[in-house]
């Protein structure tokens, strides 16, 4: 399966698929034989609920990939599969003449409730990462992923064992069905539109899985709330509705399947490796984000990766805990990518920048946060992409923090940024020594940079524990 690679694209194939099931509905709807009745419960309940179940498992094993990776969008998009799949289990389970006798309400209510719930993880998948519900989710993803999937199984059993439970839920009266699939499709279009105004930025094939996929689910609703049971199109919806799911899934293994995994080796006070080692994980997608940035500015290539790793091993040397430094190394990793949105003509140019251009260069950091947060980064790591310029004593950008109101991460990161700029070579001088760039930290100390920082990564440099990053690590 491959996804469109632009927004154009993307658009084109989205709207003769979406033109092409309407129409097939319409057809399957008005033709004479529509109401003849595909009575097919045992391939309904031995094919389509195992399916299900298995859907269900893999998006519980993508949720966890996605709180191992610290990525919100992969957490979210699994939240809404495992509903999706959760929910419709229920469905597939209560085909009558199996578990239980004749409970098509129980069908229907399940399915109305799965699409529904898919859609709000969806729509809350698109809001910025800085956004107070996604920070609680983000702050509370492993509760919330065990309970979610709790709440998921009990469900199914309360459904199977009590089935009349259902009829409390009128889901099948005109107009509560009605009401609710037009909530369930408005959701999904909305969120539909929003992943596209960021396909349009960074062209992730997530970004565009999602749109595709929500899109398709909207169409699944439309079918689902006007169709009967077993006839042709109450079939359609089944074979959308699959497609659906697995375009989502697709849409996170085509954005992690070139996942690069930086190993860094932790390093014990006597500068002797230990056996512990951290791994930072990046998608492809935004390596390639991070390699358009760097060729855009000729001289920072290799740049982002050696911030992250100088401020991962600060990081270590300050016992900050593993998330922290896993935080620290991917919002390092990233830093910079405001820059592929500022004028080439700026970002390259040789001599002094007038006040103008230099307010242009110090836009990076905000174009940079507005960027990330919609793709999936935390709040610790947003922190040291908007916030690497600020300085100790105010006078930074873009905000003027000061002090401890930088979190520590960008205080760190303040440090990295600034050593490799001086020990990197510049079209207009070599780099400086080890040497002669520390001396520049230690006279920033209390003014650009945090003194406690600064005497650690003294301390790091001069024990002869920091280690010179050589290349990006290993996908």
């Amino acid at each position: 399966m491959m996804m469109p690679r632009s927004p154009r694209s993307l658009l084109f194939v989205m709207s003769i698929t979406t033109v092409v099931l309407l129409l097939g509905y319409a057809y399957l709807v008005a033709f004479p034989g529509h109401d003849t009745m595909w009575d097919l419960p045992r391939f309904h309940f031995y094919v389509i609920s195992p399916t299900l179940l298995a859907l269900a498992v893999s998006a519980v094993a993508v949720g966890w990939t996605g709180i191992r990776l610290r990525d919100m969008s992969a957490l979210m998009l699994a939240l809404a599969i495992l509903s999706l799949n959760g929910f419709f289990l229920i469905h597939a389970l209560s085909t009558p003449g199996f578990i239980i006798a004749d409970q098509h309400h129980l069908a229907g209510v399940s399915s109305q409730v799965a699409m529904t719930t898919c859609a709000i993880w969806i729509f809350l998948s698109t809001l910025s990462s800085d956004h107070i519900m996604i920070r609680m989710v983000s702050k509370h993803r492993r509760s919330i992923v065990v309970g979610w999937v709790t709440i998921i199984v009990l469900m199914n059993i309360a459904a199977l064992l009590y089935p009349d439970l259902s009829n409390f839920i009128p889901i099948d009266f005109t107009p509560i069905n009605y009401l609710a699939a037009s909530l369930t499709i408005l959701l999904y279009l909305l969120a539909a539109k929003r992943y596209f105004q960021q396909f349009r930025i960074v062209t992730f094939p997530l970004h565009a899985a999602i749109v595709f996929g929500s899109v398709l689910l909207s169409v699944t609703e439309c079918i689902m709330v006007t169709t009967m049971m077993w006839t042709l199109a109450w079939w359609l919806y089944h074979v959308v509705l699959a497609v659906s799911a697995l375009m989502l899934m697709f849409g996170i293994i085509a954005q992690y399947r070139s996942n690069l995994t930086v190993t860094q080796t932790v390093h014990q006070t006597n500068g002797h490796p230990s056996s512990g080692q951290l791994r930072i994980s990046i998608s492809s997608s935004m390596k390639n984000l991070i390699v358009a940035t760097e060729t855009k500015d000729e001289y920072t290539a290799g740049h982002n990766y050696r911030v992250a790793m100088y401020g991962l091993q600060l990081a270590r040397a300050m016992n900050l805990n593993p998330e922290l430094v896993r935080a620290l190394a991917r919002g390092g990793l990233i830093h910079d990518v405001g820059k592929i949105q500022i004028p080439s003509e700026i970002l390259n140019k040789p001599g002094k920048l007038d006040a103008d251009e230099r307010n242009v260069i110090e836009q990076h950091p905000v174009i940079a946060y507005e960027m990330c947060k919609y793709i999936g980064f935390m709040a610790e790591e947003l922190s040291v992409i908007r916030h690497h310029h600020e300085k100790w004593d105010g006078t930074g950008y873009p905000d003027k923090l000061k002090g401890t109101e930088i979190s520590l991460l960008a205080r760190i990161a303040a440090i990295a940024d600034v050593y490799d700029a001086l020990t990197s070579r510049r079209s207009y001088r070599e780099p400086w020594s080890q040497e002669r760039a520390l001396q520049v930290i230690i006279e920033g100390g209390g003014t650009h940079f945090d003194p406690e920082c600064v005497s650690a990564f003294v301390q790091l440099c001069r024990n002869g524990e920091l280690v010179v990053p050589e290349a990006m690590g290993q996908p």
